[in-house]
C-alpha cells in the first residue's frame, strides 16, 4: 500500500511524518534520505539535524527515538533488545535500557473499564479499591484491592484505547519498513514484513490479559512441583481488559541478605520447569521475584512467558553439555540443527563454532555463565543471516538476571555450580536424564495414540479407498462415453461426406427425369431415412 495513496487516511500520513520528525531531531535524518530516496516522497523528507545529538552512537539515538516516540515504541524496543540474531552488541545494551513507565490513567477509567466488563458496580466486586495504582506502565496498571469476600487482590487494569494505538503504530512501521527493505539493501535479510508479524504477536500477547491469566495458571501447576508460588487467577473477575489476582505479601528478593538456600531453591525451580516442561517466566527481573514470610519464593507478573518444545530443549542442552566438555565435535550438529541449517558445509562456520568451544571449555564451572553462551550462538545466528526463535533471547535474558540475582545471594558460586544436580549429569552423559526419559514418553505415547485410532483410521481408510474406487469408475465411465461420442462425430462425418454427393446425383438427376412433386417426395424420404439412422447410430453410441 503506498503511503501517498489517495486512500491513504491523514492520520496515517500524519503519523509517518512524526516519526520522521522525531528521526531526523536525534540524528537518524539520514535514513529518512535513504528511505525516501523517490521524487514523489520528497515531501516527507526533512533537513533539520540536531547537533546536540552528533556524538551519541547510533544505539543511544535509536533509545532516544523510541522512548520520545513513547510506549509501543518501547515495548518493540524491549523486543528487539533480546534479539543477538539480529541487532549487534551496542544496539542490545541500549535498548535494554528502555523502561516502561508512563503516567497512571484517572480512577474513573478504571472504574468504567471495571464495570464494562464485568456488568456490575465496582462495589458489587470489591469491598475496598485503592483509587492509587502499585505501578504503571504502557499496557496498564495495577491496583491493590479486596473482594467482598475478603480475599485480599491485585487488579491489573488495560490502559484505555491501548489496542487501538498499538494497532495504528504497528501500521506506521510496516509502510515505512517497506519503502526502508525496497531502498537499504542490508535490510532485505532481515524479511521485514514476516518480523512485523512477529512483533505484531508479541505485542497482542501483552495486551490480552486472558493469555497472561491462562499462562499464570499454568505455571502454577508447573512452578507448584519445584515449591515456587504463583498467584491464583480469580476467573470471574478476569477478562481480556481486567486481571484479578490473588496478592502475595513478601519482599522483593533485591532487598534479601546472601543466601546461598534461597538461590539454590529458586535456580532448582527454574532450571526443573524449564527442562521438565518448557515452560519459563520470561521476564524475571529482580522486582518479580518475591520471598514470601514463611521463606517461600513467589513470582509474579506474568506479562511474558516464554516456551522451548522439547527437540529445542534437547538440542541447547546438547550445545550446552558439549561446549562445557570443550568438544567441538559434539556441539556442531546441534547448532546446525538449532539453526536449521543443512549438512553443506558453511563458509567459517566451523571456526566459529570451534571459538566458542575454545572460550568456555578451558573454564572453570564457576567462571562459565550460561546466558553468555547463548548470546554468543545468537550472535553467530545474525553473523550467518539466520533468524531464530525469539524465545531463544528471552531465555538468555532470563539467565542473565537470575545469575544476577544468584551472584547477590550466593556472590562465592556461579548459576552453574548452584545447578549442578542438573548439569552434572548433563556434562557426563552428554544429554539431561529425564530429557531421554521424556522422550521415550512421547514415543510411547505415541504408540499409544496411533494403536487406539487405529479402529477409526481403519474405517477412514476403507471409506476414502471406497471412495476413490467409486470416483474412479466415475472417470472411466465418463472417459468411454466421451471415446464413444467422439467415434460417433467421426462416423457422421464420414456418413455426411459419404451422402453429399449422392443428394447431389439424386437431385440433379430427379431435376432431369422427375416432375417436381415426385422429386420433392423423393428428398423427403431421403432426408428421413438419414435422420432415422444418424438417430439409431447415437442411440447405441449412448448405451
Amino acid at each position: 500500500m503506498n503511503i501517498l495513496g489517495i486512500s491513504k487516511k491523514y492520520r496515517l500520513i500524519n503519523r509517518v511524518r512524526i516519526v520522521l520528525r522525531v528521526l531526523v531531531k536525534h540524528g537518524l535524518g539520514y535514513f529518512v534520505d535513504r528511505i525516501f530516496i523517490e521524487p514523489s516522497l520528497r515531501v516527507l523528507r526533512f533537513h533539520r539535524y540536531t547537533a546536540d545529538r552528533k556524538y551519541f552512537t547510533p544505539g543511544e539515538r535509536l533509545r532516544f527515538v523510541l522512548e520520545e516516540l513513547g510506549p509501543t515504541y518501547i515495548k518493540i524496543g524491549q523486543f528487539f533488545s533480546t534479539r543477538a540474531d539480529i541487532l549487534p552488541e551496542s544496539f542490545l545494551k541500549e535498548l535494554s535500557k528502555l523502561q516502561d513507565n508512563v503516567s497512571p490513567f484517572p480512577f474513573e477509567k478504571v472504574k468504567q473499564i471495571i464495570e464494562e466488563e464485568s456488568g456490575r458496580s465496582i462495589s458489587d466486586i470489591f469491598s475496598d479499591f485503592s483509587e492509587k495504582p502499585i505501578s504503571s506502565a504502557s499496557i496498564g496498571q495495577v491496583h491493590s484491592a479486596r473482594l467482598v469476600s475478603g480475599q485480599h487482590c491485585v487488579v491489573k487494569v488495560r490502559r484505555p484505547g491501548v489496542e487501538e494505538v498499538i494497532a495504528q503504530d504497528v501500521e506506521v512501521l510496516a509502510e515505512i519498513s517497506k519503502l526502508a527493505a525496497k531502498h537499504i539493501p542490508e535490510l532485505k535479510k532481515w524479511n521485514i514484513s514476516e518480523l512485523l508479524e512477529e512483533v505484531g504477536e508479541y505485542l497482542k500477547r501483552q495486551i490480552d490479559f486472558i493469555y497472561e491469566a491462562s499462562m499464570m495458571e499454568k505455571l502454577r501447576d508447573c512452578y507448584g512441583k519445584s515449591e515456587i508460588k504463583v498467584p491464583r487467577v480469580f476467573w470471574d473477575y478476569t477478562s481480556k481488559r481486567i486481571l484479578t489476582m490473588e496478592k502475595l505479601h513478601g519482599t522483593k528478593i533485591v532487598d534479601v541478605v546472601e543466601n546461598r538456600d534461597l538461590s539454590t531453591r529458586l535456580v532448582k525451580g527454574l532450571f526443573k520447569t524449564l527442562f521438565e516442561t518448557g515452560y519459563f517466566h520470561a521476564d524475571l527481573h529482580p522486582g518479580n521475584i518475591l520471598i514470601t514470610p514463611q521463606g517461600d519464593i513467589a513470582f509474579v507478573d506474568f506479562g511474558l512467558v516464554g516456551y522451548f518444545s522439547f527437540e529445542k530443549r534437547k538440542l541447547l542442552a546438547g550445545v550446552i553439555a558439549g561446549v562445557i566438555k570443550g568438544k567441538a565435535a559434539e556441539v556442531t550438529p546441534h547448532i546446525k540443527k538449532l539453526f536449521g541449517i543443512s549438512h553443506r558445509k558453511l563458509e567459517n562456520f566451523e571456526r566459529d563454532v570451534q571459538f566458542i568451544v575454545d572460550k568456555y571449555g578451558s573454564l572453570p564451572i564457576n567462571r562459565i555463565h550460561l546466558a553468555d553462551i547463548i548470546y554468543d550462538l545468537m550472535g553467530m545466528a545474525r553473523k550467518m543471516n539466520i533468524r531464530l526463535d525469539s524465545d531463544v533471547g528471552l531465555l538468555a535474558k532470563n539467565l542473565m538476571s537470575l545469575e544476577a540475582v544468584c551472584a547477590r545471594l550466593s556472590p562465592s558460586e556461579s548459576m552453574l555450580d548452584l545447578s549442578k544436580a542438573y548439569w552434572q549429569p548433563l556434562m557426563s552423559s552428554g544429554f539431561l536424564p529425564h530429557l531421554f526419559i521424556e522422550e521415550a514418553k512421547n514415543v510411547l505415547m505415541s504408540y499409544k495414540n496411533a494403536i487406539m485410532e487405529l479402529p477409526e483410521t481403519w474405517e477412514e481408510f476403507v471409506r476414502l479407498y471406497r471412495e476413490r474406487v467409486e470416483i474412479e469408475h466415475r472417470i472411466s465411465r465418463q472417459i468411454e462415453r466421451y471415446t464413444r461420442r467422439i467415434e460417433l462425430a467421426g462416423i457422421k462425418i464420414s456418413f455426411a461426406i459419404i451422402l453429399l454427393p449422392v443428394l447431389s446425383a439424386v437431385i440433379i438427376s430427379g431435376i432431369k427425369n422427375l416432375r417436381f412433386d415426385i422429386l420433392v417426395l423423393t428428398l423427403a424420404g431421403f432426408i428421413l431415412l438419414v435422420v432415422v439412422l444418424l438417430k439409431s447410430m447415437t442411440r447405441s453410441a449412448n448405451e
